[in-house]
């Protein structure tokens, strides 16, 4: 009679509000990036916040799948374990290639507590490829697997997407100097500051020089001119730029003498 009794309750409906909120990309020190001017082979962070109102209920087990679609010109991070990316207690997470496209799928395969309201889920991608394209989210309702039938109280909330677009490569390559100076800057980062001081490492810097700030999108914000007599560093004065991350070339007239640097404003 107590199975039968327990066979019953677990047959009744279960309501719940499964929910996805806005897709978040940002580097990998969590500084959000400009989505419509990823570069390709760059390394990012997605972040899903997860949520759900299920008046004081659990989330039966094998009730519903979260499924990302990572779009046309993003990959998975080939070093990343999915294992890391968020509420694996609860769900199985796996990736396929689909149409043209990586989705991963997380499967709730514990019961989700009443005591899990939001959580941001977080995954490691790679850009492929330049062209336009978009990430997309759902929070499924399956009852796959499940004696419980849970019912979706909202079914608006469950979905979210973000168009992104990966740009040419940057003229520049910020991950290597160049040439042979080598160069430091400060501060960096800078707070509510319009320069920076150059300083060379070795030896001292004669004659004319070329400064060039770019955005990561490759974008030219501005170049500078100056005149440099055996010294050994310089102020670089940029004036009002905005809070962003840039690369700063620094470059002789001949250009047998050049260096990157990478610098942000915060």
């Amino acid at each position: 009679m107590g199975c039968m009794a327990g066979f019953a309750q677990d047959r009744r409906a279960v309501i719940a509000d499964p929910k996805l909120e806005t897709i978040q990309l940002s580097d990998l020190t969590d500084h959000p990036v400009d989505a419509t001017n990823l570069q390709a082979e760059q390394i990012i962070k997605m972040k899903l916040p997860v949520a759900c109102d299920n008046h004081g209920k659990i989330l039966p087990a094998g009730s519903c799948k979260i499924k990302i679609g990572l779009g046309t010109k993003l990959v998975l991070d080939p070093g990343f374990d999915l294992n890391n990316a968020g509420l694996s207690n609860y769900f199985n997470w796996t990736i396929t290639e689909e149409g043209g496209q990586f989705q991963i799928t997380g499967e709730l395969v514990n019961a989700l507590p009443v005591s899990v309201n939001a959580v941001d889920l977080s995954f490691r991608l790679k850009v492929k490829e330049e062209g336009n394209s978009a990430i997309t989210a759902n929070f499924l309702i399956t009852n796959h697997n499940t004696v419980a039938v849970l019912s979706d109280e909202n079914g608006a909330n469950n979905g979210t997407a973000v168009s992104y677009k990966v740009s040419s490569k940057l003229p520049i390559d910020p991950s290597a100097p160049t040439g042979k100076l080598k160069l430091s800057l400060f501060p960096n980062p800078a707070v509510d500051v319009s320069s920076v001081n150059i300083s060379v490492q070795q030896g001292t810097l004669v004659g004319k020089y070329r400064v060039d700030m770019y955005e990561l999108s490759g974008k030219l914000v501005q170049t500078k001119m100056l005149q440099l007599d055996f010294a050994r560093n310089f102020v670089y004065n940029f004036g009002v730029i905005a809070s962003g991350k840039y690369i700063i070339k620094v470059m002789n007239e001949n250009g047998s003498e050049s260096a990157i640097l990478k610098f942000e404003k915060l």
